[in-house]
């Protein structure tokens, strides 16, 4: 089954999201695995509604209960069953570190809630192609440090930093190579057929391309997503 994550970001007021969410009760997403990441402070209003809640990051000292922070008690409690984690915002903008990335992914993890590990090389990366070596450490830091049935609990989302937010356009034999990448160095390492998703600006336009690379298992959303009523689109585009 495909994936379908919308990552809402930091996106819409308390109204906005109420009206979003009455969007969401006439879509029909059935047909895929549907994963909803609105902002923390959000995600109560969805408690009971049998989407698959995500929460977009997690607290790195989740044993101190800091201010600021949300519990993973507290998360689960909200019936949440995904956490994004290693986005590449969090990388830049909070300078985490694959040290730090891990520690959240064994927390999340160690309380039942999958994972959307991201990953993906910058533009300086790519021009210096040393994009799948970038890929390969970013792959090893983690899961050489997690046992095989913890590494079946992480969805994969290859995000090429230069994408994100842009209107770069795609070079789908590039995409094609790197998630084919991915793909093998976790076979081959872990003996493990992996789920790898794709983000990085995607519209109802460039999906469709997209769509061609059968060994795509989804797509991480978020511009796209802002107005509801692109969903079903996209969802009819991904299950025809």
């Amino acid at each position: 089954m495909k994936h379908l994550i919308c990552n809402l970001k930091a996106n819409k007021s308390y109204s906005e999201m109420l009206t979003y969410k009455e969007a969401l009760k006439k879509i029909n997403y059935k047909s895929l695995n549907f994963i909803f990441a609105p902002t923390s402070l959000y995600l109560s209003l969805f408690k009971d509604s049998n989407i698959n809640l995500c929460i977009q990051d997690i607290a790195l000292n989740e044993d101190l209960n800091l201010t600021g922070d949300i519990s993973l008690n507290q998360i689960k409690n909200l019936d949440v069953k995904y956490a994004i984690i290693g986005h590449y915002e969090r990388r830049k903008y909070y300078k985490e570190t694959e040290y730090q990335i891990l520690s959240k992914i064994k927390h999340a993890l160690n309380n039942d809630i999958k994972v959307i590990y991201c990953l993906g090389e910058t533009l300086e990366e790519a021009s210096r192609k040393v994009e799948y070596q970038v890929l390969e450490k970013q792959i090893a830091r983690i899961f050489n440090n997690l046992s095989n049935e913890e590494i079946k609990n992480i969805i994969i989302a290859y995000e090429p930093a230069y994408l994100i937010g842009t209107d770069t356009p795609y070079d789908i034999l590039k995409i094609r190579s790197m998630i084919l990448f991915i793909k093998r160095i976790i076979k081959d390492y872990y003996a493990i057929n992996i789920d790898v998703v794709f983000g990085g600006n995607i519209n109802i336009e460039n999906i469709n391309d997209l769509l061609k690379l059968n060994i795509l298992d989804g797509f991480i959303i978020c511009s796209s997503i802002l107005n509801p009523e692109n969903i079903p689109k996209i969802i009819a585009k991904m299950t025809t």
